[in-house]
């Protein structure tokens, strides 16, 4: 026999982690214990399937039962494609519009995006839908409120019927460059979300059309004045003309003269092109610049802080070679029909493009770093905050051409004017008059083809949009998906079984375990498994012999020996008489963590076991506090070792006979003492056992649970083998290895650990692989009967 500290030594370290903490290693390697391996996550799902199920079933009756009650949701779609109002031969037309009027110069998706969201769009849509009486409470909910004191509806007012649709009306982009914008409405109403839907799509076409074709009107009155005022100074230039002629009698100018006076108004009517170019440059600047102030205040004073400063170095730069560019142009007639051009002509070219380029990467870098500062979240309307601010900066470059071209043209002017001024005095002015009466006439020519041309162009003006699906009243609801709250409520449920398994997985302190013990504790000690004792009614339980006493389920040797619970205990006595060679230790002390282990019930059938194997078996009850052994076995216990120890009983009387058989015999614990370590602590119970070991083969010891109790320290410390009862799933673990470690410490010799009330269909975990205890359980109930 070798000592317990020989046998196995673990270190605290080992005993914490036993308690769940981070580092604890419950079998030999982590990958074999503390892994999540499917075969344990399967024993844990079989365990708690009745949980699982029922918390399922739960879920997705659940989910059910709120889609069967759920108020359902209808969502309708319509498509509408956002384009230009004009394209094509329309051009210079639109383009005179939009300078015109500031309208339709940014008419993109996302523009147009913040349109639709705005409130007046939402509440013209309101009214188109106010103006129709015919609409009943139950197709548009929307447009009726319930008043609770009066208990009826009545017509709600355009501020909440406008907020009501706001709020449930959706656009999206089916696709990032297609124009196609995604129009959508949910509504407890199938009826109302298509007719909200298609009144959306449709009071945006009739708004961009009435839209657009305002301005068209606005830009025709325009021009129309613009005509009969170019009429009247045509009319006024020819009076002018032939009152000259009469009263000077000239009239005719010879070509040279007529190519200087020629050249100087072609020039003088150039500048006032590029003055009127340049005008109405700097209004599409301030327009697009009151666009940035209805986006966010004080925008546009950002922008101009922001760009102006850093890009006007570049401008001024590009304006000094636009100004000796169109010097060159101007003093060389067709110089520009050159092949090649000439090297300083070429080079201003190069210059002016190199600039440009410079002015339009600063002013990208610009536009980024405004962005950030603009506060804009949402992406359609900061795309349309940088669209506005790109066609700013082309419009300032513009803007800045046009004035150097415009210094240049003077410039030039003044060369031609030196020439002019040498010339006859009265053919010059018969060559200004001629050539005023020329332009007036070209001027009012025009104008006459633009105003025809933008009165038809007015009338075939229609909106941005243009229907491609209308909206149909829809069959089935969006919510709630049945399908959808059924797989959630599935998915809750599961969730639920997992938080709940893992709770009580996590929280579960006690031996739960076999293969945590025999990895921990193997070949150091035996772990023999007991299995769980099936309760019989008292009907159906045997008495003892002569008596009308019931014997007690614990003592299954005695109430069916064929048992796996009786082969179980066979299993333990041959373990404790084989591991000292052919014969068992004389003296085997029985103990536990805590009391309601089974050690008594253990005590009584291994006492049956040993008897019926031949031994001559003593079982001797030390739990003075809480005695068992004597009702197990049908018997008194008075007379006992309190009475001896007392000197009230002589030791003929100590030793009580059984009737399960005669190799069987007991001492109860007697009387009631208080002083229960001053008698089995004492060298006289000592001096006890050792006469006794002469008369009997094996001593059990049925002792307190010293896990709480230490009055038998002395017992379990001379006695030769410690069996040491656990009970399955009850016995804290923390409290198990407290309780070896300090068996080893009064060196008791541990040579067995029983774990009782085993059932193997809770054990998650098999040191002998799937399936084993169901094979030994199965072939023992087999061949047993």
């Amino acid at each position: 026999m070798q000592s317990s500290n020989n046998n196995h030594h673990k270190s605290e370290n080992d005993i914490q982690r036993f308690r769940f903490d981070s580092d604890y290693n419950f079998g030999k390697s982590t990958s074999s214990s503390n892994a999540l391996d499917p075969q344990r996550l399967l024993s844990i799902a079989l365990r708690y399937k009745w949980i699982i199920i029922l918390l399922l079933i739960a879920g997705a009756g659940g989910a059910w039962y709120y889609a069967e009650n759920a108020t359902p949701v209808y969502e309708a779609n319509g498509t509408i494609l956002i384009e230009t109002p004009a394209g094509g031969q329309d051009d210079r037309l639109s383009q005179l519009m939009n300078q015109t009027t500031g309208e339709g110069l940014s008419t993109t998706l996302a523009n147009q995006i913040q349109v639709f969201k705005s409130r007046s769009f939402a509440r013209q849509v309101s009214q188109s839908l106010m103006d129709q009486d015919s609409l009943t409470i139950s197709d548009y909910p929307i447009l009726w409120t319930y008043d609770e004191e009066n208990k009826e509806f009545y017509r709600a007012n355009e501020a909440t019927v406008t907020s009501r649709i706001q709020r449930n009306l959706a656009f999206n982009k089916p696709e990032e460059k297609a124009d196609v914008l995604d129009v959508s409405f949910t509504s407890k109403s199938p009826k109302q979300a298509a007719k909200i839907v298609n009144n959306a799509m449709e009071v945006y076409v009739e708004q961009s059309t009435e839209q657009n074709r305002e301005a068209a009107s606005k830009t025709a009155e325009f021009l129309k004045k613009e005509k009969e005022a170019a009429k009247e100074e045509l009319r006024k230039a020819e009076e002018k003309l032939r009152s000259y002629m009469n009263s000077s009698g000239i009239v005719q100018v010879d070509e040279q003269a007529a190519n200087i006076v020629n050249r100087r108004e072609e020039t003088e009517a150039e500048i006032e092109r590029v003055k009127l170019d340049l005008k109405t440059t700097e209004e599409t600047i301030e327009k697009y610049e009151q666009r940035l102030e209805e986006i966010k205040p004080g925008l546009s004073k950002q922008y101009s802080e922001a760009l102006e400063p850093r890009i006007q170095n570049l401008q001024e730069e590009m304006a000094q070679y636009e100004k000796e560019r169109r010097l060159i142009i101007a003093r060389n007639p067709g110089v520009l029909d050159r092949k090649p051009l000439p090297d300083r002509l070429q080079y201003l070219n190069k210059q002016i493009e190199k600039v440009k380029n410079e002015i339009t990467e600063l002013s990208s870098k610009l536009f980024n770093e405004d962005n950030e500062f603009t506060g804009i979240s949402s992406e359609d309307r900061a795309q349309a905050v940088t669209e506005i601010q790109n066609r700013l900066v082309d419009l300032k470059i513009q803007q800045n051409q046009y004035k150097s071209r415009l210094e240049a043209l003077r410039e030039h002017k003044k060369e031609i004017d030196s020439t002019f001024n040498s010339l006859p005095e009265g053919k010059i002015e018969l060559a200004k008059l001629q050539r005023d009466v020329k332009l007036k006439e070209e001027l009012y020519l025009n104008l006459s083809k633009q105003y025809s041309d933008m009165s038809l162009f007015k009338q075939s003006q229609f909106g941005y949009g243009q229907i491609i699906d209308k909206a149909s009243v829809p069959s089935s609801p969006v919510w709630p998906n049945k399908k959808i709250l059924l797989l959630l409520g599935l998915m809750l449920g599961g969730f639920l079984s997992a938080a709940f398994i893992a709770t009580r997985e996590f929280m579960n302190n006690t031996v739960n375990s076999l293969n945590q013990l025999k990895n921990i504790y193997q070949p150091s000690f035996n772990i023999i498994t007991i299995p769980k004792i099936e309760k019989k009614s008292q009907k159906r339980l045997k008495s003892f012999k002569g008596k009308k006493d019931k014997i007690p389920n614990e003592l299954v040797m005695m109430q069916d020996s064929l048992n796996i619970v009786s082969e179980s205990v066979r299993r333990l006595m041959n373990y404790i008489i084989f591991q000292n060679g052919d014969t068992p230790p004389k003296t085997v002390a029985v103990t536990s963590p805590a009391k309601g282990d089974g050690k008594s019930t253990i005590v009584s059938n291994l006492g049956i076991a040993f008897s019926e194997a031949g031994y001559n078996t003593l079982l001797i009850d030390v739990d003075l506090r809480r005695p068992k052994l004597h009702k197990y076995l049908g018997l008194s216990s008075k007379q006992g070792l309190t009475d001896y120890f007392g000197g009230n009983l002589p030791i003929s009387n100590l030793v009580k006979s059984t009737d399960i058989n005669s190799s069987l015999s007991v001492i109860t614990t007697g009387s009631t003492s208080k002083n229960h370590e001053s008698i089995i602590g004492t060298s006289k119970f000592k001096e006890l056992i050792d006469n006794l070991q002469r008369s009997f083969d094996i001593i059990l010891f049925d002792t307190p649970p010293f896990g709480i109790i230490s009055d038998s320290t002395a017992v379990l410390k001379y006695s030769q083998s410690t069996i040491v009862v656990a009970r399955y799933q009850e016995t804290n673990k923390g409290l198990l290895f407290r309780t070896i470690d300090e068996l080893e410490q009064i060196q008791a010799n541990v040579t067995n650990i029983v774990l009782n009330e085993f059932d193997y269909r809770k054990e998650t975990e098999n040191y002998y692989g799937a399936g084993y205890f169901e094979a030994l359980y199965e072939n023992y109930s087999e061949y047993a009967s």
